[in-house]
């Protein structure tokens, strides 16, 4: 076969950093690698490529069990597309990407220099065919503690103000250098790359200063510069590392360069300064329509008071003696496109709208404060409202058909909104400008094909929002009516659904551009948002976000595909991460989850087998006293050294056979009905006896409760489901959910409608004449007690202005305070067997199901899905058996199900997921059927009248109890 690897590296001088890449996957070369080099390495390469070269080389090594040939002739296929991927990155690596007004200036290392500067069309030609970011540099570190390597992005970011000899003007560019690079070493870079940059202008030397207010943005430096060519600030110390710089990101900093002299001298009249600039600016302000500084005149509110100019004068004065001028919020007089502009309800109706919404898309924040529902213009300037976007729909609606037409124009306003902000990577700075973004998703009938554009501008925006962002706009978008919320629900869901079907049709393998994961996590932000809306205020159902092609997103194995995925998310191995559905369990099938939990599991068994050399058993076994069930299971519980997340094997005194999965189920049955029985007395029936919850005045031994938690555990990690009836809120609890007024109606319908009852009382009267106090009363095979909610809370009385406090403060105490004690223990017990990040996936509506079933079936799904050994599933008498079950009650049909597999319970997935068998035993005989439930088999013998079926059925579903071998 032909090495094409060692043909490369021949050809290249820079085949080295591929080798490291191969040598990564082998842990011992790699870690006694980043030991010899001090504990760094360093590479400049684009996420896709590292993914392509991991892919390349995995599948390589896997064909080795195949014929060499056959290896080849694949190889052939994929080699030109990896050769042109290493050639551009080669390029990349020694060079430096040049922008017309912005620049990306990274430091040299240890394994290479970077001198000179990539020419554009290189760059556009790796932006064309590989759609990646712009290289970065990254640094890997080896963590003694975890034994492995350690890959962190590890660049500052700033702006850098300079003179140009060239055009003689001031110019801007973004630097990014490494955090632990000195100011010298970044110095020599500057200076060979602006030589570059200026050609025939001689540069000698750079010196590099840093504002004295580090804080002011670009434009009051450049304000302060143009004026004096004096810098306020100090020189950067030669020595300096670029950490203790601790500056924010796109801090600005300025560049000096001596060419005959030095471009710059210093600033001495700092306090000047500063007086001369917070007068101007509390005097003419900023002219922008919206401000953040308190100081600007948009905002002090000096002149409407009175005060005069010498007055303002000498508050300016105070505050910066006093040190009260936050300068980090700074503003600068800004002349631009928007300054003669209104927002978009105060335009003049004679002028275009698109062409005036192209022109107010300039600015931000002139475009975050249009569409304003009921504007009064004498309220002067517009103050967002947090909890209400006010948007005006039908103007938003007229103004959606027209950009609707105009596919460019829509595109266009997004670019003038926020082409910048991605361009410099900066984030929304306020609730204008989110607002604009906001407005934006309202525009549905275009926002499709916006959402979809190569350039993803605005999924880029979103992606970069904070978490108190997000959450304003999902407040925002819970104001949404119950059509516009469905819409943009259902436009997102198709969005991610169509980009879920490209990538599974991706030639390699899902996911090798980083675009593509930009994309999908940019969509499925904006996805989460709208779920997060609509837990404030539902109006679409919950089962309605989830995304069934998910578990098809892998052609192969997708359930551990996705689990490992997640496992490199929750382990921060990024090197190797792409993306993970889990981050968003909430549109995942409930199925498909619970195969990861499972997968999960295994893991942990076979992690502990290997801790342990394979000396401890495959299997936690118990062996049963039938008549001392609970007694039998706590002692070996307690005492085995296994973990409980290993199968379980059950064996009863004096019964023969194998565990196959029957025995098990009536271990679970029997020891589950005599623990929640209310004899036993650790729970108690409510609402009408549908429902057990804690008893509040157990006696039982601590232990009991926490057996119950090992139980629950036990049963989810061992597919058993339990016929048990406890509330949603118990499982919502276990996940840390937070307890709502709605769960206490399936616990206690009584005092949801007194709740009810007492909140619609318009009367101050009535609810006095109701005698309640802050206390609570509860009782307990007939015993009554008392409990106050607060501090002498039965000498307070509940009014028509404390009421909401008094329910709030009951909800709390009934399902969290009340029953502490014994709701931890059987939590405790339940974190003794189920642990780890997969649990985390499950909301507790979704926990009760995998351990307690579905709450409703259908025949027909089992009736689908069954298999016949002896039968054809045509036959009449086939038909007959099925027509006589559909034809069975619902508590007859539960019969059935226990009958043949152990369980009346259905399991996640519903009949259909159970592996059903009909199996002919027998003609013409008068024998009941009977069945091998740890099989699911079903032996149904061929009766000469096919009635004799029915009646023969119907005995032994009416005598169907305990467990037998056949």
């Amino acid at each position: 076969m032909i090495n094409y690897l060692q043909i490369l590296q021949q050809r290249s001088p820079f085949m080295e950093e591929l080798t490291i890449y191969e040598e990564g996957r082998r842990m011992q070369m790699l870690e006694k690698s980043l030991r010899e080099k001090g504990g760094k390495e360093y590479y400049l390469i684009s996420k896709k490529f590292i993914k392509q070269w991991k892919h390349y080389v995995d599948y390589d090594e896997e064909m080795e069990e195949y014929e060499k040939d056959s290896r080849q002739k694949v190889l052939i296929l994929n080699m030109h597309s990896l050769i042109k991927s290493i050639l551009i990155q080669l390029a990349i690596r020694n060079c430096l990407s040049t922008f017309p007004k912005t620049m990306f200036i990274t430091l040299p290392f240890v394994i290479w220099k970077m001198n000179g500067i990539m020419k554009l069309e290189v760059y556009e030609y790796f932006i064309r065919n590989y759609q990646s970011a712009e290289p970065q540099i990254r640094v890997g570190f080896y963590n003694e503690n975890l034994k492995r390597k350690q890959i962190f992005p590890n660049l500052a970011r700033f702006t850098l103000i300079y003179w140009s000899p060239v055009d003689n003007k001031l110019q801007t560019v973004i630097a990014q250098v490494d955090y632990n690079s000195e100011i010298k070493a970044w110095k020599n870079l500057l200076r060979d790359t602006f030589q570059e940059l200026f050609k025939l202008k001689k540069v000698n030397n750079v010196r590099i200063w840093q504002p004295r207010h580090k804080t002011f943005k670009q434009g009051l430096l450049i304000q302060q510069i143009s004026k004096t060519k004096e810098v306020d600030g100090d020189i950067l110390d030669d020595n300096l590392m670029i950490f203790q710089l601790q500056s924010q990101r796109n801090n600005c900093l300025i560049l000096d360069f001596e060419m005959n002299d030095w471009q710059f001298t210093k600033y001495t009249k700092s306090i000047e300064y500063d007086n001369e600039l917070l007068l101007e600016i509390a005097l003419q302000g900023c002219g922008q329509l919206v401000c953040e500084f308190p100081q600007c005149k948009l905002n002090n509110g000096y002149l409407d008071l009175g005060f005069g100019v010498e007055d303002i004068k000498g508050i300016c004065q105070v505050l910066i003696e006093n040190e009260e001028v936050k300068w980090e919020l700074m503003c600068s007089k800004q002349n631009g496109l928007t300054n003669n502009l209104l927002p978009f309800y105060q335009r003049d109706d004679k002028i275009d709208i698109i062409q005036y919404l192209l022109k107010i898309s300039a600015s931000l924040e002139l475009f975050g404060i249009s569409f304003v529902e009921n504007y009064n213009k004498n309220q002067g300037v517009y103050q967002i409202d947090q909890e209400n976007p006010e948007v005006n729909i039908l103007l938003i609606q007229f103004t959606d058909k027209l950009l609707k037409q105009q596919k460019e124009a829509s595109i266009q306003i997004i670019k003038n909104l926020f082409c910048r902000k991605v361009a410099d990577i900066e984030p929304l700075t306020n609730l204008y400008q989110l607002r604009a973004l906001y407005l934006i998703l309202q525009f549905r009938g275009s926002l499709n094909y916006i959402l979809e554009d190569k350039t993803q501008i605005l999924l880029t925006i979103i992606r970069r929002l904070s978490q108190q962002q997000l959450n304003q706009l999902s407040k925002w978008l819970s104001k949404l009516d119950n059509s516009g919320i469905i819409q943009l629900q259902s436009m997102l869901k198709s969005l991610i659904e169509e980009q879920i079907k490209i990538q599974q049709n991706a030639p390699i393998r899902p996911l090798l551009d980083i675009d593509d994961i930009q994309r999908l996590k940019g969509l499925f932000e904006l996805y989460s948002m709208i779920y997060k809306s609509n837990l404030r205020n539902r109006r679409i159902k919950t089962s309605d976000f989830i995304i069934n092609s998910i578990q098809h997103f892998y052609k192969v194995d997708a359930d551990r595909e996705e689990f490992t995925q997640f496992q490199m998310f929750n382990q921060k191995i990024l090197r190797n991460y792409s993306f993970t559905f889990c981050q968003y369990p909430w549109s995942m099938p409930l199925e498909f989850k619970s195969k990861l939990i499972y997968i999960e599991c295994k893991v942990k068994q076979f992690d502990q087998r290997r801790r342990t050399y394979g000396i401890l058993p495959q299997y936690v076994s118990l062996t049963i006293e039938r008549d001392n069930i609970i007694e039998s299971a706590i002692k070996q519980l307690q005492q085995t050294n296994q973990s409980l997340k290993n199968p379980l094997k059950i064996q009863f005194v004096n019964e023969q056979g194998v565990d196959e999965g029957g025995p098990k189920r009536e271990f679970f049955r029997l020891i589950m009905e005599k623990l929640i029985t209310p004899d036993y007395g650790m729970f108690i029936p409510k609402n009408n006896d549908t429902i057990f919850w804690f008893n509040p005045q157990s006696f039982e031994m601590p232990i009991y409760y926490s057996l119950i938690g090992k139980l629950l555990g036990l049963s989810l990690y061992n597919s058993v489901l339990l016929d048990v009836r406890f509330p949603t809120v118990l499982f919502k609890k276990l996940q840390r959910e937070k307890v709502k007024e709605e769960d206490l109606k399936e616990l206690d319908m009584e005092v949801y409608t007194g709740f009810q009852f007492l909140r619609e009382q318009t009367d101050p009267k009535v609810v006095e004449s109701l005698g309640l106090t802050f206390n609570a009363t509860y009782q307990v095979w007939g015993e009554t007690y008392f409990e106050d909610l607060k501090p002498n809370g039965f000498q307070i009385d509940v009014t028509i202005q404390n009421r909401e406090e008094y329910i709030q403060l009951y909800i709390d105490w009934y399902l969290n305070k009340l029953v502490q004690k014994q709701f931890d223990l059987l939590k405790d017990g339940f974190k003794t067997v189920v642990d780890g990040d997969g649990i985390k996936l499950f909301s507790g509506e979704e926990l009760q199901q995998l351990i307690i079933g579905l709450p409703t079936f259908d025949m027909k799904d089992l009736e689908a899905s069954t298999k016949y050994d002896g039968y054809e599933s045509n036959s009449e008498y086939i038909k007959y058996f099925w027509n006589c079950i559909h034809s069975l009650n619902v508590e007859m049909q539960k019969r059935f199900l226990f009958f043949c597999t152990g369980s009346d319970r259905i399991p996640v997935g519903g009949l259909k997921s159970i592996k059903f068998v009909i199996q002919k035993h027998g003609e013409d005989t008068e024998q009941l059927p009977s069945a091998h439930t740890c099989f699911n088999v079903l032996l149904l013998p061929q009766y000469k009248v096919k009635e004799t079926l029915k009646e023969k059925l119907k005995i032994s579903l009416e005598n169907a109890e305990g467990f037998g071998l056949m």
